[in-house]
Protein backbone atom coordinates (compact mmCIF):
# COMPACT_ATOMS: atom_id res chain seq x y z
CA UNK A 1 0.00 0.00 0.00
CA UNK A 2 1.34 3.15 -1.08
CA UNK A 3 0.04 6.64 1.55
CA UNK A 4 0.04 9.96 -0.53
CA UNK A 5 1.63 12.33 1.30
CA UNK A 6 0.22 16.07 0.46
CA UNK A 7 3.11 18.94 0.91
CA UNK A 8 0.99 21.68 2.95
CA UNK A 9 1.96 24.99 2.28
CA UNK A 10 1.97 28.31 4.49
CA UNK A 11 0.20 31.01 2.17
CA UNK A 12 -2.03 33.70 3.04
CA UNK A 13 -1.63 33.26 6.68
CA UNK A 14 -3.07 29.92 6.22
CA UNK A 15 -1.83 26.42 5.50
CA UNK A 16 -2.97 25.11 2.29
CA UNK A 17 -2.70 22.25 0.12
CA UNK A 18 -3.00 24.36 -3.17
CA UNK A 19 0.36 24.50 -5.19
CA UNK A 20 -0.56 27.45 -6.72
CA UNK A 21 -0.01 29.73 -4.37
CA UNK A 22 2.07 33.00 -5.18
CA UNK A 23 1.54 32.76 -9.21
CA UNK A 24 -1.21 35.59 -9.52
CA UNK A 25 1.92 37.89 -8.21
CA UNK A 26 4.25 36.67 -10.43
CA UNK A 27 1.84 37.13 -13.72
CA UNK A 28 1.08 40.68 -12.09
CA UNK A 29 4.42 41.78 -11.97
CA UNK A 30 4.86 40.46 -15.85
CA UNK A 31 2.12 41.87 -17.60
CA UNK A 32 1.70 45.07 -15.49
CA UNK A 33 4.90 46.99 -17.47
CA UNK A 34 4.03 45.32 -20.57
CA UNK A 35 0.47 46.79 -20.44
CA UNK A 36 2.09 50.19 -19.20
CA UNK A 37 4.36 50.09 -22.22
CA UNK A 38 1.71 49.38 -24.60
CA UNK A 39 -0.81 52.50 -22.70
CA UNK A 40 2.35 54.41 -23.66
CA UNK A 41 2.92 53.82 -27.26
CA UNK A 42 -0.53 53.97 -27.48
CA UNK A 43 -0.56 57.86 -25.89
CA UNK A 44 2.05 58.85 -28.40
CA UNK A 45 0.83 57.36 -31.44
CA UNK A 46 -2.22 58.99 -30.93
CA UNK A 47 -0.51 62.13 -30.54
CA UNK A 48 1.53 61.31 -33.91
CA UNK A 49 -1.77 60.82 -35.72
CA UNK A 50 -3.10 64.22 -34.18
CA UNK A 51 -0.51 66.30 -35.48
CA UNK A 52 0.09 64.60 -38.81
CA UNK A 53 -4.06 65.83 -39.41
CA UNK A 54 -3.21 69.37 -37.42
CA UNK A 55 -0.62 69.46 -40.27
CA UNK A 56 -3.00 68.70 -43.27
CA UNK A 57 -5.33 71.23 -41.91
CA UNK A 58 -2.89 73.91 -41.85
CA UNK A 59 -1.60 72.96 -45.09
CA UNK A 60 -5.59 72.84 -46.77
CA UNK A 61 -6.68 75.96 -45.38
CA UNK A 62 -2.93 77.56 -46.23
CA UNK A 63 -3.34 75.72 -49.68
CA UNK A 64 -6.69 77.79 -50.30
CA UNK A 65 -5.20 80.92 -48.83
CA UNK A 66 -2.23 80.86 -51.71
CA UNK A 67 -5.10 79.94 -54.55
CA UNK A 68 -7.36 82.87 -53.94
CA UNK A 69 -4.15 84.76 -55.39
CA UNK A 70 -4.88 84.52 -59.01
CA UNK A 71 -2.46 86.61 -61.35
CA UNK A 72 -4.09 90.09 -62.36
CA UNK A 73 -2.08 90.15 -65.77
CA UNK A 74 -4.16 86.77 -66.90
CA UNK A 75 -7.46 87.69 -68.79
CA UNK A 76 -9.46 84.36 -68.15
CA UNK A 77 -12.34 86.26 -69.66
CA UNK A 78 -11.38 85.43 -73.18
CA UNK A 79 -9.15 82.15 -72.24
CA UNK A 80 -11.49 81.08 -69.55
CA UNK A 81 -8.44 80.15 -67.63
CA UNK A 82 -6.63 81.22 -64.84
CA UNK A 83 -3.42 81.42 -63.08
CA UNK A 84 -2.32 81.98 -59.65
CA UNK A 85 0.61 84.53 -59.14
CA UNK A 86 3.72 82.63 -57.32
CA UNK A 87 4.56 86.23 -55.27
CA UNK A 88 1.41 86.91 -54.12
CA UNK A 89 0.50 83.69 -53.15
CA UNK A 90 3.59 83.44 -50.85
CA UNK A 91 2.38 86.11 -49.12
CA UNK A 92 -0.85 84.85 -48.74
CA UNK A 93 0.34 81.09 -47.39
CA UNK A 94 2.66 83.34 -45.05
CA UNK A 95 0.24 85.47 -43.77
CA UNK A 96 -1.59 82.48 -42.97
CA UNK A 97 1.02 80.02 -41.25
CA UNK A 98 2.79 82.48 -39.21
CA UNK A 99 6.53 83.01 -39.23
CA UNK A 100 6.87 79.98 -36.79
CA UNK A 101 5.41 77.02 -38.73
CA UNK A 102 8.11 74.93 -41.59
CA UNK A 103 6.30 74.80 -45.05
CA UNK A 104 6.70 74.78 -48.65
CA UNK A 105 4.53 75.71 -51.60
CA UNK A 106 4.65 75.12 -54.83
CA UNK A 107 2.25 76.58 -58.37
CA UNK A 108 1.15 75.38 -61.15
CA UNK A 109 -1.36 77.54 -63.22
CA UNK A 110 -4.28 77.24 -61.39
CA UNK A 111 -3.06 74.85 -58.40
CA UNK A 112 -1.46 75.40 -55.08
CA UNK A 113 0.29 72.70 -53.83
CA UNK A 114 1.09 73.19 -49.43
CA UNK A 115 2.92 70.91 -47.23
CA UNK A 116 3.89 71.87 -43.76
CA UNK A 117 5.86 70.30 -41.29
CA UNK A 118 5.21 69.98 -37.54
CA UNK A 119 7.68 68.41 -35.09
CA UNK A 120 5.66 66.39 -32.31
CA UNK A 121 6.87 66.25 -28.78
CA UNK A 122 6.80 62.33 -27.55
CA UNK A 123 6.35 61.66 -23.30
CA UNK A 124 6.75 57.68 -23.27
CA UNK A 125 9.30 57.22 -26.31
CA UNK A 126 11.79 60.24 -24.57
CA UNK A 127 12.45 57.89 -22.02
CA UNK A 128 13.90 55.24 -24.79
CA UNK A 129 15.91 58.24 -26.32
CA UNK A 130 12.95 59.58 -28.73
CA UNK A 131 11.85 62.81 -28.30
CA UNK A 132 10.30 63.48 -31.12
CA UNK A 133 8.77 63.01 -34.22
CA UNK A 134 8.40 65.28 -37.65
CA UNK A 135 5.31 65.05 -39.30
CA UNK A 136 3.91 66.54 -42.35
CA UNK A 137 0.41 67.72 -44.27
CA UNK A 138 0.23 68.25 -48.26
CA UNK A 139 -2.79 69.39 -49.42
CA UNK A 140 -3.92 71.23 -52.77
CA UNK A 141 -6.46 73.62 -53.52
CA UNK A 142 -7.28 74.92 -57.20
CA UNK A 143 -8.36 78.26 -58.03
CA UNK A 144 -11.66 78.42 -60.06
CA UNK A 145 -13.90 80.76 -61.38
CA UNK A 146 -17.28 81.88 -60.00
CA UNK A 147 -20.46 82.12 -61.03
CA UNK A 148 -21.28 85.29 -63.08
CA UNK A 149 -24.86 84.36 -64.76
CA UNK A 150 -27.24 81.69 -64.33
CA UNK A 151 -26.28 79.81 -67.24
CA UNK A 152 -22.63 79.12 -65.16
CA UNK A 153 -24.93 76.96 -62.83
Amino acid sequence: MTSVIAQERFCNGKTTRNSQCGQVTVVFVILAPVLIMLGGLTYDGAQLLNARREAFTLAAEAARAGAQAISVETVYRDTNSMNVDLARARIATSEFLGPQADWSLSVTNDTVTTTVWHRQPLQFLSLFGIDSRRVAGTATARAVRGIQTGDDL
